[in-house]
């Protein structure tokens, strides 16, 4: 699935609000259950922006590297 550029760069920073969100609600709410719950999603939102944002960072990394341009043999090459 191909998302548009805006929303793909927006899209670590929405999950490191969920995970910061996750993590407060684990530290302030007295239920042992919900705060097991809102920790671990805390830490998955977490996991997903480090994930989206350093493919982000390696995907750059190799388009500034390769340009896409082909290699040209030369026509001696053909015999």
């Amino acid at each position: 699935m191909r998302l548009s550029r805006p929303l793909y760069e927006l899209l670590p920073l929405l999950y490191v609000a969920i995970g910061t969100c996750g993590f407060v609600l684990a530290y302030f709410d007295p239920s042992r259950g919900r705060s097991i719950v809102a920790f671990c999603i805390g830490l998955l939102a977490g996991v997903a922006a480090l994930t989206v944002f350093l493919h982000r960072q390696d995907h750059r990394a190799l388009s500034r590297e390769y340009t896409g341009e082909t290699i040209n043999f030369p026509s001696s090459l053909s015999r």
